[in-house]
């Protein structure tokens, strides 16, 4: 009987100690292409362009050079044929059969900067373009130089009939065995093919090829085979068959004309046991390996493990807060089309507005394009972040526009008779959790038309709130931004401009899950009398909300929790519910930073600064009944940069200002913060400290369709070659408990933690890292993140019980995805497009309920095999099997089971508007709905 124990969060089975005789070599041929890195992308075309010339010469001259793969990724396939347009037809010739293998990627991304959601677009880009060459796309999880791999990747693999990954990070490095099963949290498993820790993917090409390199690639061959002997002892070393993979390729390199000859001369030796030497495709491999598997070690989730040995098998952890701002714009682009664009999309076409396809697949790629592992992680030349910009700026444009004349359609198509010409605004909310409760948003009248700016001695507003029954609604005013411009373009005309006031007001709102919900504006006016007449009828007072959440000095109270300022800034926050008191929150600590865009490293000479002895200014920004803001102004005195030979930090210190706004909504226990710093100084990392105070040696990090469980308590790894870190990568939710209460911190656009195994638990985020240093530059400034950085996250005290995961996340999804609002003016409708229906949509909707905050919601978007269908993606949350309805807005008329590459694999029940759903732990669903017209 087979018999496992855990080791280090891996499963071990026992194993055969006797070691296979190696009788066969699979040599793919390859190049890994990052396609910005320490050059510009337009430079590496160049090269791409050369090294596809010389491919296409040697495919067509020499039948014996069989195969080559374009390191699992297609677009090198678009940026070639750019150029090179003439050569398209002789190019897909030698992809359909087989010579040229392309994807399943479009781009091979990082794995945990970017959302689950993009890595499955991902895939479904690389597997659609494959098909538009006239083939299916390479069948292998091909993620090479990526810096350590999420533990829901095999399910995502799975979810494409994808049964292996090729994988090289995130492991100890200590001879791990060359094949491995590698297990989701999901309990989904592929086939793991381990590349070594020193040669990584260029084992054949480092054993063979690059010995030869200063001699012009003239190989002798008694050298040549006598290094083949070596390559095989080594691999042997970690074989678990009669067969081995080599890659002949590496970073950016050319192909070897002469690899047949060199094959030829491998067979013909009697040196080499009589090992063949087989110039393959890696479906090919691993299709041999399938009937050869025997016993194999188990992996099981998340692989970040620190490299014991190996010359390559680093897992660069501090990527995860490099140029942060980058993180920040590719978070608010996903968010854009994952939770706006494609949800609301498919809900204004099911009310008769084309879904915007092209641009949403636009959208997409040129997002996309930027998660290769070298350039979202940050660790480029600053050209090539500079071009990023562009890119997210195109998706971002693209996604905005198409959610303004998504939400726009609903707006302008509302009940007519109900709004009767009236102004009124719409609240849109694109989380699966209904509102309840205290929500800010800004509205927009007419310049000059209230009395908050034309009769400031008043203290109030002359305009009244009303929901869609005609009800008053008690706003607290926030904000007054008088004379705005606001451009609109009717159909068929030319721009015109309103001036209109900005009034942000907070309220309490009721707005339906994937819904919306329309309020009215109704002004009145408030006359003065005419000279010389007093007569008080005339007299109507404005509109004023008093009331406040303050207890005493700097205390306040939303009903929720009761939060104190200390004088240097830090917080203490009690939950009224459970009466857990958690104080020092909110600190900030700097220490210097002499690594890259890879790692952290910190001098010898390494002073840290904290903010715990500095006087903060505290003040209120808003206070009422509603929401409070209070702000805390901190001036830190931090180090210039480093100086003698980076071995310490500079002792002139420079004032960073560092200013956190923190609200409190009525009832609300999520405490809604945003920092904004102004960083002058060089060569840093800032994070921000949570004590928790809580007696745990676990917390849970986020990462795509997964909340890992983490121990605080990390091994002694000093003898370990790669330096280890205390951190840990996560997307959006940090969490510690101790069975009774915890804390949370929700986050947009961080994704670098720990939890300190020090007496209070410490939550320290990394806000972000300022570093120079570039391959193959003097450095740049790209890196120190010099200027304005902002930063939004959340605290939440929660009580434990069995829903504290669903519950975490789907705060969180309300947090990241927030709400929009359209407003109308009163009067005629003027459409800004072509699409027309009858105005008569319901002031309030919602498009969809889940019955289970254990279901989570990933993606709403339209299908892309069968024009005028939908799919719905969920995924289980929990470690329970969960069960449960999705009730939607319309009649459904079919609904099928499908996998991620949206493929049919059943039938499912329905009942008029509902669907039942069973979902396994951490089990991601796909579904494809048909509705009935």
């Amino acid at each position: 009987m087979k018999r496992s124990k855990f080791i280090k969060g891996m499963e071990i089975n026992s194993m055969s100690s006797e070691k296979p005789r190696i009788k066969e070599m699979h040599i793919v041929s390859h190049t890994h292409w990052d396609r910005e890195w320490y050059q510009d992308f337009q430079t590496y075309r160049f090269r791409l362009v050369h090294l596809i010339d010389e491919l296409l010469a040697k495919l067509d001259s020499d039948l014996a050079y069989q195969h080559f793969m374009m390191d699992g990724q297609t677009i090198v396939i678009d940026d070639y044929l750019e150029i090179r347009p003439e050569e398209k037809d002789r190019l897909l010739a030698h992809i359909k059969t087989g010579r040229i293998a392309v994807g399943p990627w479009y781009v091979m991304p990082d794995e945990f900067l970017v959302s689950g959601e993009s890595l499955i677009r991902n895939l479904q880009i690389g597997f659609r373009k494959s098909r538009e060459m006239g083939v299916e796309p390479m069948k292998s999880g091909y993620v090479t130089d990526i810096f350590g791999h999420n533990s829901q990747f095999p399910q995502i693999l799975r979810g494409f009939e994808i049964d292996n990954a090729v994988l090289f990070r995130g492991f100890r490095g200590q001879a791990d065995p060359s094949e491995i099963w590698w297990e989701a949290a999901d309990g989904s498993r592929v086939l793991g093919l381990k590349l070594d820790e020193d040669r990584s993917y260029g084992d054949f090409y480092f054993f063979l090829r690059y010995p030869f390199l200063e001699r012009d690639f003239v190989y002798e061959e008694d050298e040549l085979v006598r290094r083949a002997v070596d390559m095989l002892a080594y691999k042997a070393e970690r074989a678990t068959t009669e067969l081995i993979l080599g890659l002949d390729g590496v970073d950016h390199v050319e192909i070897e004309p002469q690899l047949p000859w060199m094959l030829q001369i491998l067979n013909a030796s009697n040196q080499l046991d009589g090992v063949h030497f087989k110039h393959s495709k890696l479906e090919d491999y691993l299709q041999a390996l399938r009937g050869q598997i025997g016993d194999l070690q188990v992996y099981k989730g998340q692989l970040t493990a620190t490299g014991f040995s190996g010359v390559n098998g680093w897992t660069p952890r501090n990527v995860l807060s490099s140029r942060i701002h980058l993180k920040q714009h590719n978070q608010r682009c996903e968010l854009l089309l994952e939770k706006w664009a494609e949800p609301w999309g498919c809900f204004a076409s099911l009310e008769g507005l084309p879904y915007p396809g092209g641009f949403m697949r636009n959208a997409w790629e040129l997002l996309i394009q930027n998660h290769p592992h070298d350039s979202i992680c940050g660790c480029s030349i600053d050209q090539v972040h500079r071009d990023m910009i562009y890119r997210f700026d195109q998706s971002r444009m693209i996604a905005e526009r198409m959610v303004k004349e998504e939400l726009d359609y609903i707006v302008n198509h509302l009940n007519a008779e109900q709004l009767d010409g009236r102004a009124s605004f719409t609240v849109f909310n694109a989380a699966q959790t209904s509102i309840d409760g205290v929500i800010e948003t800004e509205i927009h009248l007419p310049q000059g038309s209230d009395a908050a700016t034309t009769k400031k001695h008043l203290g109030g507003t002359s305009f009244r709130l009303l929901n869609a029954a005609g009800e008053d609604i008690p706003y607290q005013l926030l904000e007054v931004k008088p004379d705005r411009s606001k451009l609109w373009r009717p159909y068929r005309d030319i721009p015109r401009v309103d001036k209109v006031d900005h009034y942000r007001i907070a309220f309490k709102a009721k707005v339906g899950a994937f819904g919306y919900a329309t309020y009215l504006l109704e002004p009145y006016e408030i006359k003065d009398p005419e000279y010389g007449e007093y007569r008080g009828k005339l007299m109507v007072a404005p509109i004023r909300l008093k009331g406040t959440m303050k207890v005493s000095g700097n205390v306040w109270d939303n009903g929720a929790v009761r939060l104190s300022i200390h004088s240097n800034g830090t917080l203490q926050i009690e939950d009224n519910l459970t009466k857990r008191t958690f104080i020092g929150l909110l600190g900030f600590e700097d220490e210097a930073d002499i690594g890259d865009g890879w790692t952290y490293i910190a001098p010898v000479s390494n002073e840290t600064f904290h903010s715990s002895g500095c006087q903060a200014i505290i003040s209120v920004v808003s206070d009422g009944p509603l929401l409070t803001r209070l702000r805390v102004h901190l001036e830190l005195l931090l180090p210039d940069g480093v100086v003698d030979k980076e071995t310490r930090r500079s002792e002139r210190l420079s004032k960073v200002q560092v200013i956190t706004d923190i609200t409190l909504r009525l009832n609300d226990p999520v405490i809604r913060c945003v920092t904004t710093i102004e960083n002058t100084v060089r060569d840093h990392r800032l994070r921000l400290l949570f004590p928790t105070g809580l007696i745990t040696d676990t917390f849970l990090a986020s990462t795509p369709f997964d909340l890992v469980k983490h121990s605080v308590i990390r091994p002694d790894e000093t003898d370990h070659y790669e330096l280890a870190a205390d951190i840990v990568p996560y997307n959006g939710i940090i969490a510690v408990d101790d069975g009774k209460e915890g804390i949370a911190v929700y986050t947009k656009g961080l994704y670098e933690a720990a939890v300190r195994d020090d007496g209070e638990r410490t939550i320290a985020l990394t806000l972000f890292r300022s570093t120079s240093k570039e391959v193959g530059t003097d450095g740049g400034d790209g890196g120190q993140m010099l200027g304005k950085l902002e930063f939004q996250y959340a605290l939440r005290l929660f009580g434990c019980d069995n829903h504290t995961e669903s519950d975490l996340w789907k705060e969180h999804q309300s947090f990241v995805a927030g709400l929009q609002t359209v407003n109308r003016k009163a009067g005629r409708v003027y459409h800004e497009t072509a699409y027309r229906r009858l105005n008569n949509l319901p002031s309030n909707h919602s498009y969809l309920n889940v019955s289970t905050p254990a279901l989570r919601v990933s993606a709403i978007k339209a299908a892309e095999r069968c024009p005028g269908d939908y799919i719905i993606r969920v995924w289980n949350c929990t470690e329970e099997l969960v069960s449960g309805e999705l009730v939607f807005g319309q009649q459904l008329l079919a609904v099928r089971r499908i996998n991620l590459d949206e493929q049919h694999q059943e039938d499912l029940p329905i009942q008029g508007k509902v669907v039942s759903i069973q979902a396994r732990p951490k089990q991601i669903m796909t579904l494809q709905l048909t509705f009935r017209q």
